[in-house]
């Protein structure tokens, strides 16, 4: 996979710019002979040239302060030089911002400045230098080259070898942009020997290197020489350089299946990084990792990564940086199903791609009319200094040069035009070829994509006169399929399940709709009369598929939905797939009842984020008696959300739909800041205790909320508990392990609510930092009936215990049930028995009246244990 990575032009112009040397080189006065404003003059572009790099706006400030200076005194001797060099960094600036459009003008002023023939300076070949890069820039390739090929004369005359190495680099970057990448290296390599031993040059050249090889594919190579730019990066002490550097390496090691080690660059490149990462790094920093995480199958950490890459960006005008950004993200959405947000990112890559394209071609059709090749000039140049006639020979070498161009133009003239003409006609047929094979065929599998389902369904639809039947089959283990198989192979094996399926069903066309979901059509209106074709379908894979002599168990589950619509029937089948696994069935058709309606849904969790800020959201708190004293000493958080509209909504419509639309994260962090103040109120109150507050599975293993809340819940004035479930803590182990560490470290109590309702794990009991066990009110609120309960209540009191955690009832609705708690050694009870949830000025009224609860074990309990 081709990602983003840094630029060999630019880096190479910024190695123009950051020459140790170049202070010396501006042809200003002796400083003892300066005036005072010559030395703001100077002061001013040495402030620019620290800034190019990092801060171009920045240097583009100090640029126009040094032009109004100049412009203050135009009458003083040596002023045009001045002027041209102020002009000649303007451009630079201009260019590195995105506006070579504005530039050029700027630098041909610096360039018309100096003269008709301008004597062969430094500074003369620096403004051919910045003409050759806007050139380029816009796709001006001829023009680059005569710019390019210019300076590098100067630069020859006048020893320039630093200069030279540059231009090399420039020239390596034009074959780069046409795809001759074993051109590209050879002046790379090139550069490096013509300069050798500055950091900065051989920095750029490796970097650039690196690129040329992953595009060769040559991974170990590739690695070598990105490893050694950051080597050189870091012994320059360039944070900034060091992170982009490495996200180009963790670009290359994604592009070849290595996503544990391309986790580990970007995690590295994000903590060497700290506040010199700028915006558009950052950015790009997360696309890499959105991409790791949908290889790795994490979906929803994918979604809020690739987010961060587009936060802010309009998807319509984003450069050529973003091209692959826009395929993972289009990637993400369309696995989440997500289709009217996987479209417009779709179209920015059919955009970029179209002027990729278009950019090659140009770069190639100017390559074949320039007849420059630097490579073979400075190797013929310096076999004849060995003769020691190297200033003849240059000099005869630029009138051949300058006669061979002339003749060959005349030759080739009509040839070219015709040439260009035919390439144009050419690289357009092919290009529409290639495009509507990559939008109707899925590259991977060779099968039908999911456009070419959606258009299909369209046409028969329209064909039939009524709807027809889309039967979505969802891979059944098919990240643990994919993990075992490699990319590949697993691509192999939809391919073979897909010819089994059109062998036993006799349909002509079966597509993939996702990386885990295949799609057959059927034109029937009707869904459930589908269900016997889905069920032979089913039946199909009871054998297993042979792939490289390798016997491999597949199963699949289907879901079903008729329509006229394409992408309204790939959608509602997909979701029918999740249905069916809801309810541990093979197949379903779409309940479009259980679904909801997804407008409805996001006006709701609009209304629930407005409800956080307008007090219609409150919180109120359900004490819990300690049971050894008899005193209450903690409380849970529990929300209560009264809407204008609605009325009363209870957290189990709200809770499930704002953890599946990604709101949970911003009500959680409300939900604990909330706590925090209430906290505070309650201390100065008088009544110093714990409050808990539930924390969604969905966020344990988000290291970002981690990081949250951990700073939220630390800034109140006592103590805090997070309640989490055991089940969620098993869904990614490592992550939440290391989040709820994190958090006990800090202080936090950690309570692992509903023990007992799920698939409790005494493994992962033993392993978590926690504090407390909730027990599942299931478990309580029989057990004055029930032996068993009163057994199982038991057994988990003494090993929560013997773990060396305290244990809390919860769902404690009887007073003997109180007492056997007590007898039982539970060291927490919550429920009706003891108190409902109230507000926060009624918990504080509570707690000043029941300061002391008497809670007997003989099953009498005392009138101060009564149920309030």
């Amino acid at each position: 996979m081709k990602m983003w990575h840094f630029p060999a032009t630019a880096l190479s112009a910024l190695l123009l710019l950051a020459s140790p040397a170049q202070a010396v080189q501006l042809q200003l006065p002796a400083a003892e002979m300066l005036e005072p404003d010559v030395r703001t003059v100077e002061s001013e572009l040495a402030a620019a040239r620290a800034n190019m790099m990092a801060d171009p706006n920045a240097a583009l400030a100090h640029i126009t302060a040094a032009e109004a200076l100049l412009a203050d005194g135009s009458g003083r001797t040596g002023i045009d030089t001045e002027f041209a060099t102020v002009w000649w960094l303007k451009s630079e600036a201009l260019t590195r911002l995105g506006r070579p459009v504005e530039a050029r003008p700027v630098a041909q002023q610096a360039l018309d400045i100096l003269g008709a023939e301008p004597e062969p300076t430094k500074l003369f070949a620096d403004i051919l230098v910045s003409l050759g890069r806007i050139d380029k820039v816009t796709s001006e390739y001829g023009a680059a080259f005569d710019n390019f090929q210019r300076a590098y004369e100067v630069f020859r005359a006048i020893g320039d070898t630093r200069s030279e190495s540059i231009v090399l680099q420039s020239i390596g970057s034009i074959y780069n942009d046409a795809h001759q990448y074993r051109r590209a290296e050879s002046y790379y390599v090139d550069a490096m020997r013509r300069h050798p031993g500055d950091p900065s040059l051989d920095l750029a050249a490796n970097n650039n290197l690196g690129n040329a090889y992953r595009e060769l594919g040559q991974y170990q190579e590739a690695l070598e020489h990105f490893q050694r730019a950051r080597e050189l990066a870091a012994e320059m002490g360039s944070t900034a350089l060091q992170a982009r550097i490495l996200n180009n390496m963790a670009s290359l090691q994604v592009a070849f299946g290595e996503l544990d080690a391309a986790a580990n660059t970007v995690d590295e490149a994000f903590s060497i990084s700290g506040d010199s990462a700028r915006d558009e790094w950052t950015r790009f920093l997360w696309g890499t990792h959105a991409r790791i995480s949908y290889e790795r199958g994490d979906l929803q950490d994918a979604r809020r990564e690739i987010a961060r890459t587009f936060d802010g960006v309009s998807l319509a005008e984003t450069t050529q940086s973003y091209t692959e950004f826009h395929a993972t993200a289009a990637d993400i959405y369309q696995a989440l199903t997500l289709w009217s947000e996987a479209i417009p990112h779709l179209r920015a890559f059919k955009r970029l791609d179209d002027d990729a394209r278009e950019v090659a071609a140009s770069a190639n059709t100017s390559l074949l009319a320039a007849q420059f090749d630097f490579a073979e000039q400075n190797m013929r140049i310096e076999q004849l200094r060995l003769v020691g006639s190297e200033q003849d020979l240059q000099l005869a070498n630029a009138h051949a040069r300058q006669r061979l161009i002339a003749v060959s133009a005349l030759l080739v003239l009509a040839v070219v035009v015709l040439l260009l003409i035919y390439v144009r006609q050419r690289a357009s047929r092919d290009r529409q070829l290639v495009l509507e094979k990559a939008l109707y065929e899925d590259i991977e599998t060779g099968l039908p994509s999911r456009t070419a389902v959606e258009r299909s369904i369209v046409h028969l639809a329209r064909t039939a006169g009524h709807p027809v039947t889309l039967v979505a089959l969802g891979i059944e283990r098919f990240k643990h399929l994919k993990n075992a198989l490699g990319f590949a192979r697993i691509s192999m094996l939809k391919a073979a399940m897909a010819e089994r399926i059109r062998a036993n069903l006799g349909c002509e066309i079966v597509a993939t709709l996702s990386p885990d979901t295949l799609g057959v059509i059927i034109a029937v209106a009707d869904a459930n009369a589908v269900l016997p074709a889905a069920e032979r379908i089913r039946m199909c894979f009871n054998s297993p598929v042979t792939l490289d002599g390798v016997d491999i168990d597949v199963a699949v589950t289907a879901g079903l939905y008729a329509g006229t619509g394409g992408e309204d029937c790939v959608k509602n089948a997909i979701i029918a797939v999740d249905q069916a696994r809801e309810t541990s069935s093979w197949a379903a058709v779409f309940d479009a009842v259980r679904f909801g309606d997804p407008d409805q849904n996001l006006t709701l969790m609009s209304r629930m984020i407005t409800a956080t800020r307008n007090g219609d959201m409150a919180m109120q708190y359900q004490p819990k008696l300690h049971l050894a004293s008899g005193s209450y000493r903690a409380a849970e958080a529990l929300c209560r959300w009264t809407d204008p509209e609605e009325g009363v909504v209870f957290p189990d419509s709200f809770i499930p739909l704002a953890e599946e639309t990604g709101h949970i994260r911003e009500f959680t962090l409300w939900s604990i800041e909330q706590v925090v103040r209430d906290q505070e109120t309650l201390r100065t109150a008088g009544h110093d205790i714990s409050l808990a507050v539930n924390i969604s599975g969905s966020l344990i293993s988000d290291p970002d909320f981690a990081e949250l809340a951990l700073r939220t819940a630390t800034r109140g004035p006592g103590r805090i508990s997070f309640e989490v479930t055991e089940t969620a803590a098993m869904q990614n182990p490592e992550r939440a392990l290391e989040n709820l560490e994190k958090w006990a470290a800090a202080g936090i109590k950690l309570a692992i609510d509903d023990y007992g309702s799920g698939l409790s794990s005494l493994a992962y009991l033993k392993t978590l930092p926690s504090h407390e066990l909730k027990l599942d009110r299931a478990f309580v609120t029989h057990m004055a009936s029930s032996q068993r309960d009163r057994m199982l209540v038991k057994s988990t009191s003494d090993l929560a215990h013997g773990l060396g955690l305290e244990m809390t009832a919860e769902g404690v609705e009887t007073l003997e049930s109180l007492a056997l708690l007590k007898l039982m050694g539970c060291d927490w009870a919550q429920g009706y028995a003891l108190a409902k949830a109230m507000p926060l000025p009624a918990l504080i009224e509570f707690l000043e009246a029941n300061a002391q609860v008497i809670v007997s074990a003989d099953l009498t309990p005392d009138a101060k244990g009564q149920a309030r």
